[in-house]
């Protein structure tokens, strides 16, 4: 099963240029078989997202994207509204323990600097130490980011997941996760992530995929 793990759209991110309904289209085109809204801070833009798509025959996951003291974090499980700008890393963590959830460094290794180099050693074994997987694969961040934060989640025996981090039509489902087993349902999400039963990829790697026209 091929999901977007990562997109954000103009309802709750100011930043996106995504319209739900566009999102849909586009991603069906593509051959993907789910996507997953990840607002920065916010639920709205991941609720509307997910009843349009119920009605259309669409899968759709809800998440959400916060930023913490070290770094942005992808949520899923933790249905929140609103969250501050910035929420304390083990605040966060407690949250989504406690609600069964999962929780995702986004982009970790953007300025193609690891977690120690960033984060310092004692900071970065505590994150990865409670991490259920890494996004290594990321459609904002360069190759060699991305594989930065692959040798690091292999180190850590963590999973690596990866999403397309799309603002723009163009960007969709640049880079995916794939996973082994259907998913039908969040929690279904949940238990695949944790259980290491997916693998992330770029786009171009998947050969039923059908290129965006918007890429050229």
């Amino acid at each position: 099963m091929l999901v977007d793990l990562h997109v954000h759209t103009a309802v709750s991110s100011p930043c996106s240029g995504i319209q739900p309904a566009e999102l849909i289209a586009c991603a069906r085109r593509m051959g993907l078989d789910a996507v997953c809204v990840t607002e920065h801070e916010e639920m709205e833009g991941a609720l509307v997202a997910w009843e349009l798509g119920r009605r259309t025959g669409f899968p759709v996951f809800r998440g959400v994207e916060v930023y913490t003291e070290f770094g942005d974090m992808l949520v899923f499980g933790l249905f929140v509204p609103r969250f501050p700008l910035q929420v304390p890393f083990k605040d966060l963590l407690q949250q989504v323990r406690e609600a069964g959830g999962v929780i995702i460094p986004a982009h970790p290794c953007r300025s193609d600097r690891g977690f120690h180099e960033k984060l310092g050693l004692e900071r970065a074994e505590f994150l990865l130490g409670n991490v259920d997987a890494v996004e290594v694969r990321n459609g904002g961040c360069t190759e060699e980011a991305n594989l930065v934060a692959e040798e690091i989640a292999a180190q850590y025996g963590l999973p690596g997941v990866g999403g397309s981090d799309a603002h723009f039509l163009m960007q969709v489902g640049r880079c995916l996760t794939i996973f082994e087993r259907d998913i039908e349902s969040e929690e279904e999400l949940i238990r695949e992530i944790r259980a290491g039963r997916c693998r992330a990829a770029y786009a171009r790697e998947v050969a039923r995929l059908e290129p965006s026209r918007l890429w050229r």
